[in-house]
């Protein structure tokens, strides 16, 4: 056979031929195909957190841009939490600002589309970095694109930090490879330190982390004079810090007082890869369908979450065996620093593991950033980028030199997968019932069916990779070969990713659930929005097909939030330590009393657990507002809406109170015999109220004006006593009583209260995010410092 100088290869690396404009050109498309049913056949994602949690908080980031104010307080979620200084929520990552121009679900799809395309153009700059030409950086681009992780975690709210590692571990490699002259130096530092800031300010700290480790890999294996290199790192990710101080400035001031700053080791290490998925990466569904309980496997093979959560946190982790085989091929040629970014993968694939290995405890020991994230199998996403940009360069390789160990690599490569594959035909009998009685516990679970679905997709990945193996060994002679194996491959990851990104019609999600009955016009500009008591604990067995209407319809977490309804308990992920405590109590109060002192106006429940929790003429519950009896298929059954009766008004004076300590207050606050609504339990010390304020009854304040940033009030009272606004008192909340700055105290373990006298008063809550203002002005000055920086190098470069 004879071989071919890189000179000579179409799209070879260091040829005209090699530029990216075409293989840019083939992402756009490709992300087009991926993404068509959300961009132009008015359908949204339906799985992982778009419906029943991010909907929600881009509907609050839209509104408040069009409304030309900055949204820092979400009322929409529990009885009200923060908003801007969760990061995620992308009130200072512009790239999230695109959802106000378009109406949703329409505006936050096309983000994820967007926020994929960069990851994928990103991968496919680092693969022309490490030696790919033009084909070999499409190559690379495609298969992060199409890959299973990122097309079943896209939808999630957290992956626009994913998105940036590509350009992370593109920009470290400028800094690695020791650029000539003082400008170059500084180019390769400033851009490193702005695509880590840009990744910071998306707001996925797990994201980060991984992004981080990837640019030390990048450094330390592909670095020429690793102490310089290694230096201009550590500058880069100090001035990160500073650009994205915006975000990370409330964040620390938000994270001593959430769940988040004391994650224990259980829960941190919670969706740990599986062992048994890492044949996943050749094996698409290898445990079945991973959207369909009925047909999902993994529930008995590799279940890595809690009872709550699903299986795994990506629903696959696909990449291929051409995609593998590449990068082995490219770490065996031995180009400089692939052979150690090739290691860098498989550690990462390591960390992915968590608990599996014992190895992660050490981690987490001495590495205290891993202590504040959860989800080990997040680190995966690094080494999937690191694979496929590897891939692109092994590409570049084996049309340069095709030879007799690229035969051999493309062969062995595929070996596992076809192996397993005809292990588990053979000997199907055994496996299913094997499995069958480990799925005794599950008993919707078709296994036949899961392993049905395994096999078939299982197959169809092995003739693809014998397909795609034998045109690329044709290359050398079929100068066309590569291209259609590349093709072959695009269309492979498109119909993987298809099947694990299930979407619904727009049109049927925008409109009002039947379940809220005559509850939303409740709300308005002046009041503050109702509340509707929903627990994820009634959730039924649902197929993945009537997924959409049974979350929408039975007002699932936040969804409610979409129509300016409150959901209790709803989700947020930085949950204040007092809710979280309240919420692990809660269990023991009697829903009635859980309505009443938490000014709940409704209670969303199936119609059979209505007619036991609420009796007709027990007295306990209030009429029924809307009955639904969601569509045949949707296993979700009837569904009521129970008005709640003898509730505190949002805001009230209370005119008898009591101090304790936070824990005597939680525990008189959830038992079952607490009584008289007036009476508001005070954290900290003080004086009672006096006796003669005993038969006094609780007097409603009113709203003179609401934002969920600024809650105006009047309230009127004979006595003293406590105005107290049943919402949740955070850092960040101040009040003023005519005018006057008044302490605002915690009352009934979560809400606000402000001492007032006798008479009517105008009431003022205000609320800020702790050094918002401050890291704004940090980022401001940072990013103007580093513009100035980067002119600077360039007007130098200019003389």
């Amino acid at each position: 056979m004879t071989t071919r100088s890189p000179s000579s290869i179409p799209g070879a690396a260091g040829t005209t031929s090699g530029s990216l404009r075409g293989a840019i050109a083939f992402l756009v498309a490709f992300a087009g195909a991926l993404y068509v049913r959300q961009l132009l056949l008015g359908e949204t994602f339906v799985l992982r957190d778009h419906i029943v949690y991010t909907w929600t908080e881009r509907a609050v980031l839209a509104n408040g841009i069009r409304a030309g104010r900055v949204p820092e307080w979400n009322d929409l979620v529990g009885f009200g939490t923060q908003f801007a200084a969760s990061s995620a929520n992308g009130v200072t990552y512009p790239p999230l600002w695109m959802v106000a121009l378009f109406p949703l679900p329409f505006s936050m799809d096309l983000v994820v589309a967007l926020h994929v395309l960069l990851a994928g153009i990103g991968t496919a700059f680092l693969a022309r970095r490490l030696g790919a030409g033009a084909l070999g950086a499409a190559l690379a681009g495609v298969a992060l694109m199409g890959s299973g992780y990122v097309a079943s975690i896209a939808p999630n709210k957290v992956f626009a930090g994913t998105a940036w590692i590509p350009w992370v571990a593109w920009a470290a490699d400028r800094v690695a490879q020791n650029p000539l002259g003082r400008r170059d130096r500084l180019h390769a530092t400033t851009a490193l330190a702005a695509t880590l800031a840009a990744q910071h300010l998306a707001g996925d700290p797990a994201s980060s982390i991984t992004g981080g480790l990837v640019a030390l890999s990048v450094v330390l294996s592909r670095a020429t004079r690793r102490g310089p290199a290694l230096g201009r790192l550590a500058l880069a990710s100090c001035a990160s810090l500073l650009l994205a101080s915006a975000s990370l400035l409330p964040g620390l001031a938000l994270l001593p007082h959430t769940t988040r700053s004391a994650i224990s080791s259980a829960e941190g290490a919670s969706w740990s890869l599986h062992p048994w998925r890492l044949l996943e990466l050749v094996w698409p569904r290898e445990l079945g369908d991973p959207i369909d309980r009925a047909r999902s496997l993994a529930q008995v093979v590799a279940h890595a979450g809690s009872s709550a959560l699903e299986p795994s946190w990506s629903f696959s982790v696909f990449v291929g065996v051409p995609v593998l085989a590449l990068a082995a091929l490219a770490a065996l040629r031995g180009r400089p620093g692939i052979r150690g970014l090739a290691i860098a993968a498989a550690a990462l694939v390591l960390l992915a593991l968590g608990v599996n290995t014992p190895l992660y405890d050490v981690w987490r020991t001495v590495f205290p950033p891993e202590r504040i994230i959860r989800y080990p199998e997040k680190h995966l996403a690094g080494a999937i980028v690191l694979i496929c940009a590897v891939a692109g360069a092994g590409l570049s390789a084996l049309q340069a030199r095709p030879g007799r160990a690229a035969a051999w690599t493309l062969g062995v490569a595929g070996a596992p997968l076809a192996l397993s594959l005809a292990a588990v035909a053979l000997l199907r009998s055994r496996v299913e019932a094997g499995l069958q009685s480990s799925a005794r516990f599950f008993p919707a679970l078709d296994v036949a069916a899961g392993l049905d679905v395994a096999l078939r997709a299982g197959f169809i990945a092995l003739a693809v990779a014998v397909a795609v193996s034998l045109l690329f060994l044709a290359a050398a002679r079929w100068r066309t070969a590569a291209v259609v194996g590349v093709g072959v491959i695009a269309l492979h990851l498109l119909y993987e990713g298809w099947a694990v990104t299930p979407v619904a019609a727009a049109r049927r999600l925008v409109t009002a659930p039947g379940l809220l009955g005559q509850l939303v016009p409740l709300g308005g500009q002046s009041r503050p929005p109702p509340r509707i008591l929903r627990s994820p604990l009634m959730d039924a067995e649902v197929r993945p097909e009537a997924q959409a209407e049974y979350q929408h319809e039975t007002l699932l977490l936040d969804s409610p939030g979409r129509f300016g309804v409150a959901a209790v308990p709803g989700f947020e992920g930085w949950r204040s330590r007092e809710l979280a405590a309240f919420w692990a109590r809660a269990g023991g109060m009697p829903v009635a009393s859980l309505e009443a002192l938490f000014a709940i106006d409704a209670v969303a429940l199936p119609s059979e657990l209505r007619r036991s929790l609420f009796p007709s003429g027990s007295g306990d519950g209030g009429a029924v507002v809307a009955e639904l009896m969601l569509k045949a298929g949707s296993d979700g059954g009837a569904w009521s809406l129970v008005r709640s009766e003898g509730i505190r008004s949002r805001a009230f004076v209370a005119p008898r109170w009591r101090w304790s300590s936070s824990e005597k207050a939680l525990a008189a606050t959830v038992d079952p015999s607490r009584g008289d609504p007036g009476l508001v339990l005070l954290t900290g010390s003080g004086a009672p109220s006096p006796p003669e304020n005993a038969a006094l009854p609780m007097l409603p304040c009113e709203f003179a004006s609401y934002r969920p940033e600024r809650i105006e009030l009047s309230c009127t009272s004979p006595a003293s006593g406590f105005a107290v606004l049943v919402e949740e008192n955070a850092p960040g909340w101040t009040a003023t009583v005519d005018g006057m700055p008044t302490k605002v105290e915690t009352g009934d373990v979560l809400l606000r209260a402000v001492e007032m006298a006798p008479g009517t008063h105008r009431i003022v809550f205000a609320y800020r995010t702790p050094l918002l203002c401050a890291g704004v002005l940090v980022s401001v000055l940072a990013w103007i410092a580093w513009g100035v920086v980067v002119r600077w190098g360039l007007h130098q470069s200019g003389r």
